[in-house]
């Protein structure tokens, strides 16, 4: 009879745990003498020098004290930096000239050490750089005590709208003399859809402006009947449970809802013209500005369809919050330098439409809006 034997291959215990602990390791380590502390360096030189001249105890004792502080500053803190696992959130869609909030989760995942006076930064935020910090604000995490985690948030305003990448992290500590910063570096890769800027819109003047006739001043805001009865049927999956009529339904022991018509709706067809030579890009971002403002402000009864002819955009109409989601998307990664001058006759006049111009002086047709006319708010 034979026997069977299996030989199984354990990975070290080391190993193991770090494959479980949460979120990304770091990939780089750095510490850095603050000016405060190259001034403290010098200090200690000089005590140094005058203890070994002038053979005094209390110049040695000075001397002894500084090379302790700098090697608790510059050691103690820096072990404790390198158990940090760091997990950054997904990036949440924001309009331009609103903050950016990443958010993030610190892991300590030491046993002994704790970490204390934590800064995030966001290196990839625009305008930092080392000589000239952005407006941004990092992520403060004042005490992280031993296998705990803390969750925080850092605040950056975005420079242009379009997809904002972030991927460099910086987590550093001048804990506790502010002689030397400790930092880490982390690699996550994540994305932001910056919208286009909000303009404050004169709702009346669109009313008028999208009027069917010339004599008509009817609003985009009107709302319909949707609250009148209209009829009960049985209830099919997905409807939901506040439209049941449970009186009914008990009396036939059958589940049944109730109907209701439909509010009236209205119809928009919204067009970014192409701009000329003489557009500015200011002009140009601020056209773009009014028709998200536009889109971000029609009322939920309203069908409204988009178009770019310059670059042969043509969102079909609909109410839906996705299909508004997907114009103010394709608002915001729209480039200017892959646009086409379209042909100078304007295409057929459908209801409803409102067309955005950049300036009057400059423009080829006569257009419902001009950009020139509007300031961001």
């Amino acid at each position: 009879m034979h026997s069977l034997s299996v030989t199984s291959v354990q990975r070290p215990k080391k190993q193991q745990r770090d494959s479980t602990l949460p979120g990304v390791a770091h990939h780089h380590r750095s510490s850095t003498l603050t000016p405060p502390g190259f001034l403290f360096v010098f200090v200690t030189l000089f005590l140094a020098l005058g203890a070994i001249n002038g053979q005094n105890n209390l110049l040695f004792w000075l001397f002894g004290f500084s090379i302790a502080a700098l090697v608790v500053s510059g050691i103690i803190t820096g072990n404790a930096l390198m158990s940090i696992r760091l997990a950054a959130h997904d990036l949440e869609t924001t309009e331009l000239g609103s903050p950016l909030k990443p958010r993030y989760t610190l892991h300590n995942t030491s046993r002994l050490l704790p970490n204390f006076a934590l800064e995030v930064i966001e290196l990839d935020a625009p305008g930092y750089s080392k000589k000239t910090p952005s407006n941004s604000i990092p992520a403060v995490v004042l005490h992280l005590r031993p296998k705990t985690h803390s969750n925080t948030q850092s605040q950056l305003t975005p420079a242009n709208r379009g997809l904002l990448n972030l991927s460099r992290i910086r987590i550093r500590s001048r804990f506790p003399f502010g002689l030397f910063t400790k930092s880490i570096d982390f690699h996550i890769p994540r994305q932001a859809l910056i919208l286009p800027r909000d303009i404050d819109t004169d709702q009346l003047n669109l009313d008028q402006l999208i009027a069917s006739d010339e004599y008509s001043t009817r609003s985009i805001n009107r709302q319909g009947t949707g609250l009148d009865y209209f009829g009960i049927r049985q209830y099919q999956p997905g409807d939901p449970l506040r439209a049941v009529a449970w009186k009914q339904s008990a009396r036939t022991d059958t589940l049944l809802v109730t109907e209701y018509p439909e509010p009236a709706t209205e119809e928009l067809t919204l067009e970014l013209t192409a701009p000329s030579e003489q557009t500015t890009d200011e002009l140009f971002e601020r056209a773009i500005s009014l028709a998200y403002s536009i889109l971000k402000a029609t009322p939920t009864n309203t069908r409204i369809a988009f178009s770019i002819p310059s670059a042969s955009i043509a969102i079909p109409p609909s109410s839906a919050p996705a299909h508004i989601s997907r114009c103010t998307r394709t608002l915001a990664l729209l480039d200017r330098s892959s646009l086409t001058v379209p042909d100078s006759k304007r295409p057929t006049q459908r209801r409803h439409l409102l067309s955005i111009g950049y300036a009057r002086s400059t423009a080829l047709h006569a257009h419902d809006l001009y950009a020139e006319d509007f300031s961001e708010s």
